[in-house]
């Protein structure tokens, strides 16, 4: 079981983050594959920056339904259990009891402030929700050893996807600045490595409008219903002679290294 922490106040913006992560829990990993071969696309990738090995501990912070890590242990032979890290114990209940995954129900600077050690930590798509990001990188950096590494993986503020325009405009102060969080990892010691990485995906309309409907972005969790409808209304408009949606989806890659 998960260990769990006592809840702590939340602002109005992590109110809807965390409505959106226990609402979407059991149909999380449906909405991220996209496609057949999205997850591992990703994993591949991860595998090489982090330069895992199977004596390193790794930890996925912010790791949801494990997906990812679930994926990576399928490619590396990892002697020691995954650390994942969430907030939701709803999202960590979907990985499977007998995974060799450590569950841990904790907020990711409550996690980096624990008198713990490992050597690699994968942070994908979650960065955007930590507020305090150089105290929770310059923890990172303490409980690493030399070389170790910490990865982020996230989309850039300006979204390709074919969304509504209010969506689109949210995203620019939504979304983190990947420019902002080398400048942030260099500060704290690391020594930074960075690549931008596209896939291009081709679904059918319908399909890409009911995951929007459905929010499975937590952007559009922080629209009202009545918004969100007008939103959908706006991309039946502007897509009306498609019955296929092509876009790519690009994500920022920071390799951050401790530096010996």
């Amino acid at each position: 079981m998960p260990d769990e922490q006592q809840p702590e106040p939340v602002s109005d913006a992590d109110q809807v983050v965390r409505v959106h992560y226990e609402r979407l829990a059991t149909e999380y990993d449906h909405f991220l594959h996209y496609s057949g071969d999205f997850v591992r696309w990703h994993t591949s990738r991860m595998i090489e920056c982090l330069r895992l090995e199977p004596d390193d501990v790794l930890v996925d912070l912010g790791g949801g339904t494990g997906m990812y890590s679930l994926d990576i242990l399928e490619q590396v032979p990892l002697r020691h259990p995954v650390i994942v890290v969430d907030p939701f114990p709803q999202m960590l209940a979907q990985i499977p009891e007998d995974a060799p995954v450590e569950a841990v129900a904790a907020d990711a600077l409550v996690f980096s402030e624990e008198p713990r050690s490992y050597d690699k930590v994968l942070i994908k798509e979650a960065v955007h929700h930590v507020e305090q990001r150089e105290r929770l990188f310059a923890n990172l950096y303490r409980r690493l050893p030399p070389d170790g590494r910490v990865l982020l993986v996230h989309v850039p503020p300006d979204l390709d996807y074919p969304l509504f325009r209010a969506a689109l405009e949210r995203s620019l102060h939504w979304h983190a600045d990947p420019d902002e969080l080398e400048a942030t990892l260099n500060r704290v010691g690391f020594a930074v490595q960075r690549e931008r990485r596209v896939y291009r995906h081709r679904m059918p309309k319908e399909h890409y409008l009911r995951m929007v409907e459905s929010q499975y972005m937590s952007l559009l969790s922080s629209f009202a219903d009545d918004e969100l409808a007008r939103g959908l209304d706006e991309m039946r408009r502007t897509y009306a002679d498609r019955d296929v949606l092509e876009f790519d989806d690009r994500f920022d890659y920071l390799t951050a290294i401790k530096r010996s």
